[in-house]
């Protein structure tokens, strides 16, 4: 192998090969270095493209990390103390070495001070065009979309008076069409508190409306719950560009019925709503002595407390009520028939059998009949009238259902021998003709756009409508063929031919009635003389036939 080798004019020996130092000799080495180099300097260069570099005092320091956890503290809180040992540049940074400020430059607790002056100085329009701020809006999107069909679903539950234990099952068939609902807020306990949130986002609608106006009315009325306490039911009324609003305000249970639990109650549902009680110009209840009495009446303590102008207003359907009972209390074929509409609601009702038993009886007899109405409760003159129509158009139907179960049931019995009464026929026949102008008033009472001077139109209009009830009864073909013949349709009826001698009183005590009941108390005549001055004011001068036909 050596016999290879061989001599070569100008070949040099080669370089030994380097030792690596020990620790010791490096660290000797480099202390060297630091007692021999010159001082080190701040060099200016280092703040080119570095605006947030800053040296003060010999020492170096970051403005953005100043501003960031110094600056924006909140109150209570240390961002030095935070940070102190981990960021250098916040206390002042000695070391002169160009490696400690790139090291800074790559720190997270930099980079995080630097993303938030960037967040502070970025438009929103930048932040929703960015791809972060279009799949945070992509998945806000879609959490609102989830929540919108539970609050929708919460809506149809309370607008349909049903149970809260309805909501779980009705977001499982949402689930199965295809929708999604997420993993969450689908019981009862959220539900309720969905509700909640519908409630108070309608309440604070209604306060900022009422508040925006320059003046409002409250109506307010009670009834026990199915506990038997006491609920009160607040409605507050105003005008928005000409036009009647009617908002529900809230309910709760007072103390007691009396007029000063009523005035405190009604006070305080104002105070916790926010609402200027300066506003406040009228009142309008059910007419019950504790509300409009004049010595300690609602109305009166809220005269002395909150504006002595208040207007007192009894509602017109409650009046017409008042006026229809006036005259009907002591009539007592009236009686007879309330007791026949009343028992026939719950002799079927209450009973499928006898439901059952009336709907074939229907078929077989093809009467186009309805199922009995409700007259109970609130007894509405429309509820009177639409249980007055239920007995004409199943009257056939009734009799032979009735007259069938008479032998084994005295209920039946009962019922079949009041409703062939020719009496009580010709008296249903005389109700169906004198409640149509009173029940289409009553409606139109109830209406929430009504005004005072609306109903005091429509009232004095059914008073005339209810003089023509006279002649429409002399000329009634109905009640011709039951007092000449004593039967209705084609059924034989029992009984004393009726002289029908109470058609003309009791018309006339009809509207005897309504003039004393809408008869209008002082603060409710100063309304009316006040629109019709406005309603003079604002009528167009007719000069021409040009101007009458426009």
């Amino acid at each position: 192998m050596f016999g290879f080798l061989k001599y070569t004019e100008g070949a040099i020996p080669g370089k030994a090969t380097k030792k690596k130092k020990t620790e010791d000799e490096k660290k000797e080495k480099s202390k060297l270095y630091e007692t021999n180099r010159p001082a080190r300097k701040l060099n200016k260069k280092w703040q080119e493209n570095r605006p947030w570099l800053k040296f003060e005092n010999d020492t170096m320091t970051c403005s953005v990390c100043l501003d960031y956890y110094i600056n924006t503290n909140k109150p209570g809180s240390s961002g030095l103390q935070r940070v102190r040992g981990q960021n250098t540049f916040i206390t002042g940074c000695t070391n002169r070495k160009i490696s400690a400020v790139l090291d800074h430059e790559i720190s997270n607790a930099h980079e995080k001070a630097i993303l938030s002056m960037h967040s502070k100085t970025v438009t929103n329009e930048e932040k929703i065009t960015s791809n972060a701020g279009k799949a945070l809006l992509s998945l806000k999107h879609a959490e609102r979309e989830k929540l919108r069909i539970l609050f929708v679903n919460t809506h149809a539950i309370i607008k349909n008076n049903r149970p809260l234990r309805d909501f779980p099952w009705l977001c499982k068939l949402d689930i199965l069409k295809g929708l999604d609902l997420g993993d969450t807020y689908q019981n009862q306990k959220a539900a309720l508190d969905f509700m909640t949130a519908i409630g108070q986002a309608s309440s604070d609608k209604t306060v900022k409306l009422i508040n925006s106006t320059n003046f409002f009315a409250f109506m307010m009325d009670g009834s026990t719950d199915i506990s038997g306490d006491e609920q009160e039911v607040l409605y507050v009324r105003t005008s928005v560009d000409g036009k009647v609003v009617e908002q529900y305000l809230g309910i709760g249970s007072p103390k007691s019925t009396s007029s000063l639990d009523l005035k405190e109650f009604a006070v305080n549902m104002f105070d916790s709503c926010g609402l200027d009680k300066g506003k406040l110009v009228a009142m309008g209840s059910d007419g019950a002595s504790n509300m409009v009495g004049r010595r300690s009446g609602l109305a009166t303590l809220l005269r002395q407390e909150v504006n002595d102008e208040i207007i007192n207003v009894h509602c017109f359907a409650h009046r017409l009520e008042l006026a229809f009972r006036d005259v009907l209390k002591k009539e007592k074929k009236y009686d007879k028939l309330m007791t026949l509409l009343i028992g026939l609601y719950y002799f079927y009702m209450k009973s499928y059998k006898s439901k059952k038993g009336l709907l074939d009886t229907m078929k077989a007899l093809n009467v186009d009949g309805i199922l009995p109405a409700k007259v109970t409760g609130t007894r509405w003159l429309p509820h009177l009238t639409r249980a007055i129509i239920c007995l004409i158009r199943n009257f056939p139907a009734y009799e032979a259902h009735l007259c069938s179960l008479s032998h084994t049931n005295p209920k039946a019995e009962g019922l079949v021998k009041i409703m062939l009464s020719k009496d009580v026929v010709c008296f249903v026949l005389f109700l169906k003709e004198a409640l149509k102008p009173l029940q289409k008033l009553s409606l139109q009472l109830q209406k929430p756009e009504s005004t005072l001077a609306d109903s005091i139109h429509w009232v004095e209009a059914t008073i005339e409508l209810t003089h023509e009830c006279k002649m429409i009864m002399r000329d009634s073909d109905e009640v011709k063929a039951v007092l000449d013949s004593g039967t209705y349709k084609s059924i034989k009826l029992r009984g004393n031919t009726p002289t029908m001698s109470y058609v003309n009183p009791l018309i006339d005590g009809f509207i005897e009635a309504m003039k004393t009941r809408f008869e209008l108390n002082e603060s409710e005549a100063t309304v009316m003389n006040a629109t019709k001055i406005l309603h003079l004011k604002n009528w167009p001068k007719i000069e021409s036939e040009s101007d009458l036909k426009g």
